[in-house]
Order: C-alpha cells, then structure tokens, then sequence
C-alpha cells in the first residue's frame, strides 16, 4: 500500500477523513486527531512560511476506493523536528495501513528536519507496541486534567487582583495582536503554543464555537494607556457524541512574564472557571503538560485531576545535517 499525498484535501477527501474520525472516536473513545490538525485538514490551503512556522502535508491511503487511513505532517520551516498524527479505519486494522502510513512521513521529512514526533491520543496499546517497533521512545506526556463545577464540587476560591488592574472580555477587530504578544512571551518555550500566529487566531475566532464572553482579559490601566496582561480563553463545544456531555475547557491560560508573580494566571482562571459554571456546564477540562510542574501545581489547587494522557513518542528518522 503506497499512500498518496496532498498539500490540501479535496471537499470529498476531507468528507472522507472527517467520517475516518468519527468512526475512530467512536472505537477508542478519543479523538485520533487534534484540533490543528482538523484546522488544517479543513483549511483548504496548505500553511506555508508566510502566514505561520509550518507547513502542512496530508497523506490519504486507500484500500480500493475506501479510504483505510489518513495521516498529517506538520514540518517546521526552520526547526529540527517535525510532529505528525496519524488515524486507521477500525476495520482495516492490522493491515499495516499505519505502519505504511508513517513510513511515507517519514519519508517526507526534509532537512532541518531530522526527528518526527508521533503523536498517541489516549496512549493507546496499539500505539505503544507500534513505537516499540519502529525505534521510538518516548519524549512528551501531555496530561488531561478535570475538575467538577456542579453543585456538589468544591467551591471556587474568591478572586482579587491588584489595584491598578482590571477584566474585561476580548474584543474582536481590537485585541488580536496585544493578545498574541503576550500568549507568544508567555509560551515562548513551548513547541505548540508559542508559534500561533495571526492566522492561527483568526482561525479559532471564525469556528462555531468561538465566544468573546468566554475569553477574558486582564489589562493594567496604571499607565496612560490599558496594557493587556494576561488572559484566560475558555471554550465550549459539543462532543457529537452522544456518550459524553458538552464540555467546558480552559483553554490557553497565558500571563506577561513581567507579570507574573502577581496571582494573575491564577485570578483569571476562576474568572474563567466561573464563566463556565455559570453557562450550567458541570465539568471543566484543560490540557497541560507532565514536566510542567508549576502549572500541574496550580491546577492541582484548584482540584484539578489527571484524567487521561497523550503520548508524543521521537525517533531521529534521518541524520541531522
């Protein structure tokens, strides 16, 4: 089986991919693919070095006219790694449609790149064995944490910020590059996060599920002109599975390091928490990373638990140059 390769899906592709998903989901009770990947799946146009720090490749393999597995690249322009996910139909399984699907990423990487990151949602078994087999270890454990909000949760701690700050809601057409200042020093470390771009938001901001009461804002007023801070984007989306409930998010959670150390991070996720509690929502949800211990503290005090966990596992495919 030799996969073929596209740097965009056609409207039937993406028809194709989107009902691989689901029945995926369905199977394993996670989703196969995260949310860039569905953005860039969706897109229709591949990203490239001018709109963002990486470009895109979908690789579609097909048993007959049934596409049996679909898998994504997301190479840096400028980065020693690249990372990519991968999903098989249920019913070809142990076909080796994974196995030929990864060996054509791999193949795609081109220099910088050297190392590929697979992603596993869930750290299922099959994934595991697989990384076994091909050499890789694992590099990167991204948790999923929850907590209660419904009347029997413990309640959220009251919220003071320090005189010369204030909230407010994001306002779309006015806050996009304050904003993404501040989210780009808050996560200038971290592989993801860090390199949204301009087009990365207003992505976001034209899905469904977009809401400007749910993204709150932190401004320091004590200079001539508000200064956004920190902020504390929220999300709510509904599952389509009819197996779990509508779920409230925190989203991206980002201070200005000139400001932390104020309790900014942490006022603006109970505002954030509240927001969700108050749109009847019973459980909320984020994603953080394992060896971030400061932010597992954090969330931990706020009777987050680890409730699930995504596997990243490296391999160097190619010498480095």
């Amino acid at each position: 089986m030799t996969p073929e390769s596209a740097e965009r899906l056609t409207n039937e592709q993406l028809s194709q991919v989107l009902g691989l998903v689901k029945a995926a989901t369905h199977t394993d009770e996670v989703a196969p693919l995260s949310e860039q990947v569905l953005l860039s799946a969706r897109d229709g146009h591949p990203r490239t070095s001018t709109d963002s720090t990486t470009s895109s490749v979908h690789f579609l393999a097909y048993a007959g006219t049934h596409l049996a597995g679909y898998a994504h690249l997301d190479q840096g322009v400028d980065r020693e790694a690249a990372t990519a996910e991968v999903v098989v139909d249920p019913s070809s399984r142990r076909r080796e449609v994974g196995t030929a699907l990864i060996h054509a990423v791999e193949d795609a990487l081109t220099p910088p790149a050297h190392t590929l990151g697979l992603w596993s949602h869930g750290d299922l078994d099959a994934a595991r064995a697989f990384a076994h087999r091909g050499g890789y270890s694992i590099t990167r454990e991204l948790w999923q944490m929850r907590r209660s909000l419904g009347p029997d949760a413990a309640a959220l701690p009251a919220v003071s910020l320090p005189e010369g700050f204030r909230t407010r809601h994001f306002v779309v057409g006015q806050d996009e590059e304050a904003w993404l200042r501040v989210n780009a020093f808050a996560f200038v470390d971290h592989p993801e996060q860090g390199r949204m771009t301009r087009c990365d938001l207003d992505r976001r901001i034209a899905e469904e599920w977009f809401d400007a009461s749910g993204f709150i804002v932190v401004e320091d007023t004590r200079g001539p002109v508000p200064v956004l801070v920190a902020s504390h984007w929220t999300k709510v989306v509904e599952t389509g599975d009819p197996r779990l409930p509508t779920e409230g998010e925190v989203y991206v959670v980002g201070v200005d390091p000139a400001y932390q150390g104020q309790g900014l991070g942490r006022a603006v996720t109970v505002l954030g928490l509240a927001h969700l509690r108050e749109k009847g929502l019973a459980e909320a949800m984020l994603y953080v990373d394992a060896d971030n211990r400061a932010a597992v503290a954090t969330y931990s005090r706020l009777d987050f638990t680890r409730s699930a966990v995504d596997i990243m596992y490296s391999r160097i495919v190619h010498p480095p140059v």
